[in-house]
């Protein structure tokens, strides 16, 4: 009976201590927290960010912080012009693809940091990402378009940011050439495109290949209209909206290298394209009956797979 009583007593002990030792360590089961760096106001790159055709890096800025400690951090680019196809390219351009690795004992010092460090500081120009001049981590000119730019990270315990609960960083941006394909559009009005409803909307301009040692000719157009994006734009909640599935006019010509089902009419020319003629007689625009805003997407595509994409808000009254 007293072996009994010891043994109970023993087993009391233990878990006092289990508890006590649980208390004082409780069990890490968060993600470290991604935003922007301590001399920033934002993320860089912003989301949508459009690089123009005078630029030739991402200026990489955010900051990583865990209370545990931060284990790993990583930058991902690539490529998503179809929403992540991945034709084959036979020309000299080049994709950015883009994984650094930034930890403890990284390879590369410029994405070290100290150990046991809880909050990580990333703005510097030498973790910057170019793809021209002395920095650039490519051999050929880019391939124009637009490109998925994510930041994960881990702590020392194993938990991990996800794009599932919105604690990873995940954007698209759009790098812009001066050899790709453009895109025109010159009867705005403040920046938007005007409308009637149920009537015929106006766009004019042009589509074309610009005048470069690089440049190539059109290969894809594809025009859609439909519902605008939230994140983008700050309208009354009142507002009649076309269904986010719906695309009011939907319509492609040639032929695309990156999207599966990209194909549609024959291009009437492969250097340069009047809109006003081409959104003519059975490709007109009619806009609905009832609405106030959409958005035109103009997307289009050389030979070498140089891509271009801009969307144009529409007012309609």
């Amino acid at each position: 009976m007293k072996s009994t009583n010891i043994l109970i007593a023993s087993f009391i002990a233990i878990g006092i201590i289990s508890c006590e030792n649980t208390a004082e360590n409780p069990q890490d089961l968060e993600a470290p927290t991604i935003d922007h760096a301590a001399s920033a106001d934002e993320i860089s790159p912003d989301h949508g960010e459009v690089f123009t055709e005078t630029m030739d890096h991402i200026a990489v800025s955010f900051s990583v912080e865990d209370p545990s400690g931060v284990g790993q951090i990583k930058v991902n680019v690539h490529a998503n012009f179809d929403g992540h196809s991945h034709a084959r390219i036979l020309t000299d351009f080049e994709t950015l693809v883009i994984d650094d690795i930034y930890a403890v004992d990284a390879s590369d010092p410029d994405f070290q940091f100290p150990e046991n460090s809880t909050k990580v500081d990333v703005n510097s120009t030498a973790t910057d990402i170019y793809w021209e001049g002395a920095n650039s981590r490519l051999s050929g000119p880019v391939l124009a378009g637009m490109y998925d730019f994510s930041i994960t990270a881990t702590d020392i315990h194993g938990n991990q940011t996800t794009f599932a609960d919105g604690s990873s960083y995940l954007t698209t941006i759009h790098i812009r050439t001066d050899y790709a394909p453009t895109i025109a559009v010159n009867n705005l009005n403040d920046g938007e495109l005007i409308g009637t409803s149920g009537e015929t909307l106006t766009v004019t301009g042009e589509i074309s290949k610009p005048v470069h040692e690089f440049s190539g000719d059109l290969a894809f157009i594809w025009i859609k209209l439909g519902e605008e994006d939230d994140e983008d734009h700050d309208h009354d909640e009142d507002n009649h909206r076309v269904s986010n599935d719906e695309y009011v006019y939907d319509k492609m010509w040639g032929n695309s290298q990156w999207i599966s089902e990209g194909t549609g009419a024959d291009l009437p020319d492969n250097q340069y394209i009047d809109l006003s003629t081409l959104l003519a007689g059975e490709n007109k625009i009619i806009l609905p009956e009832s609405g106030d805003h959409l958005d035109l997407t103009i997307r289009a595509e050389d030979v070498n797979g140089n891509t271009i994409e801009k969307t144009y808000e529409v007012h309609m009254d």
